[in-house]
């Protein structure tokens, strides 16, 4: 993940008392006096403070969270707020996902059909983006009165997965 964006995944570290003198708690801002801490993204946490900002899940135990501008999330919280989403039906894309690109769209392979006539689009097969609408080849040409060219003589929407 960029770090250029705020957004990283961390690993929380317990720390042994001996650091903990003077540290504040980053969640709740008072002096840490435990025998334990927790190191986040340079912020010192006690393990009971450190939880997720959207479910408020402890992350105490979890082997890993994530920061983003400040906000730490577990898992499935940063992967709803921020990951991959269908361009079709909205829900997240996981990385166990088969998808399809076209341009800046990710879709479901389910998800990634004729706008017109509902057919699933397979592989190798021309189909064209027009106005962020999937439309296969067919309906393309009917959407655009037959005109498959652009002013330079290229085809201008049609694309193929061969």
């Amino acid at each position: 993940m960029s770090s250029e964006e705020g957004e990283k995944q961390e690993e929380c570290f317990f720390v042994e008392d001996y650091r903990t003198e003077g540290c504040l708690c980053a969640g709740c801002c008072e002096p840490i006096t435990d025998k334990y801490l927790l190191e986040v993204s340079g912020r010192s946490w006690h393990a009971a403070c450190l939880r997720c900002c959207v479910c408020q899940l402890a992350l105490d135990r979890e082997p890993s969270c994530f920061v983003r501008d400040h906000a730490v999330y577990c898992k499935a919280d940063y992967a709803k707020s921020f990951g991959a989403k269908c361009s079709k039906c909205s829900r997240g894309i996981s990385a166990r996902d088969w998808v399809r690109k076209a341009r800046e769209h990710v879709y479901h392979l389910a998800c990634f059909a004729c706008e017109a006539c509902k057919r699933q689009l397979s592989t190798g097969e021309e189909f064209a983006l027009h106005e962020d609408r999937v439309l296969c080849k067919a309906h393309y040409m009917e959407t655009v009165d037959g005109a498959t060219t652009s002013s330079d003589g290229k085809c201008k929407f049609l694309f193929d997965f061969g």
